[in-house]
């Protein structure tokens, strides 16, 4: 139970007398809120807040040996599906009464070992994080090896606790659904493989599918960056004499930088050429034109996550869950017409 202090000297003892209520309700409504009833808990909270009261997590933590916060280790808050992320792992959290402490690593394997080890030593209660490549990650042996509760947010593992989509069938769908419009030369492209497993599995299953449908080999174009892309590599698509009729993206933000790199190289989307993503991004709806992305629910992919980490910590319970993607349709890819198939089939030919 937590002793919790003002300087007015108000106690958990006296916001217990006034709410009508137990102090070890009063210590729940702080440290418990999701088993409170609603009712008692906003009681208890508007007597407290009359007081200015507010819980000493110091003192309740040295008490529990718990500090009721879990940590974040995100590549980055630019990309908008991390920070949906985020919100989502936050909220669920907060309807526990953790709090949650973020850090990222910008893709690069090295900061994320130093960002978990400097998260272990704030006396953290778990950790959800998002890894280069969860098959070599140094790190999630030392968690395992310490006892340290965590759960992968996005990387899919078979031996690892994690929320996450399954990237191989959601990239194989979006192949068939380009193939479905006469595309059959379809390029992938991302940033470095070994800097994200994610994108490894969707060009394992955008290669996947094309040979299944018998389409031309998916050629992997490697970006320096996994979110911008680069106008040299670009012009070299566009220039090439079998170039690719649709641009298959690891991520919207990478796919939204193509779409910007064509239209000022004098080429039209999807005029020219068709460029989809993968992520779901909220404002793709609203670009010009409208992005076909599949969408991985970053909010719900944080919630389950964290949901994941509490049953761990509380319950004991290790376990991973998958999330359903979808495949939105937008204006950014457009059907091959029939004059377009048969250039596209010469020109295979001639090579």
């Amino acid at each position: 139970m937590a002793e919790e202090r003002r300087t007015d000297k108000v106690s958990i003892v006296e916001i217990a007398r006034q709410a009508g209520v137990s102090p070890a309700t009063v210590s729940r409504v702080f440290n418990r809120p999701d088993i409170v009833q609603a009712q008692t808990r906003e009681h208890v909270l508007a007597i407290a807040g009359s007081h200015g009261f507010r819980p000493n997590r110091l003192g309740s933590s040295l008490r529990l040996g718990s500090t009721r916060t879990l940590g974040l280790v995100l590549p980055t808050l630019s990309n908008p599906v991390f920070a949906d992320c985020f919100e989502g792992a936050e909220q669920r959290a907060r309807q526990s009464g953790y709090s949650v402490m973020m850090t990222a690593t910008h893709y690069d394997p090295t900061l994320e070992t130093a960002a978990v080890h400097r998260l272990i030593d704030h006396q953290l209660d778990g950790i959800i994080l998002t890894v280069a490549d969860a098959r070599k990650s140094s790190i999630l042996k030392t968690l395992k090896a310490r006892g340290m509760n965590y759960v992968l947010a996005y990387n899919e593992s078979v031996i690892h606790p994690c929320a996450a989509v399954d990237n191989y069938a959601a990239a194989s769908d979006m192949v068939s659904h380009l193939a479905g419009l006469g595309h059959r030369h379809i390029a992938f492209l991302s940033g470095p493989l070994d800097l994200s497993d994610r994108a490894k599995s969707r060009l394992a299953g955008s290669r996947h599918c094309a040979r299944a449908l018998r389409l031309e080999r998916v050629r992997h174009y490697v970006m320096l960056s996994h979110t911008a892309s680069d106008t040299a590599t670009i012009a070299r698509i566009l220039e090439a004499a079998s170039r690719p009729s649709a641009l298959f993206c690891s991520n919207d933000l990478l796919a939204t930088s193509v779409i910007a790199i064509v239209k000022e190289l004098g080429g039209a989307v999807p005029g020219d050429i068709s460029v989809a993503g993968f992520d779901g991004i909220r404002y793709g709806a609203f670009m010009s034109p409208s992005l076909t992305t599949v969408e991985a629910p970053g909010y719900e992919i944080g919630k389950a996550a964290c949901h994941l980490l509490l049953d761990q910590i509380e319950q004991g319970a290790v376990r991973s869950e998958q999330l359903r993607y979808r495949l939105i349709e937008g204006a950014s890819v457009a059907a091959v017409s029939p004059l377009s198939r048969k250039e596209s089939h010469a020109a295979c030919a001639n090579q």
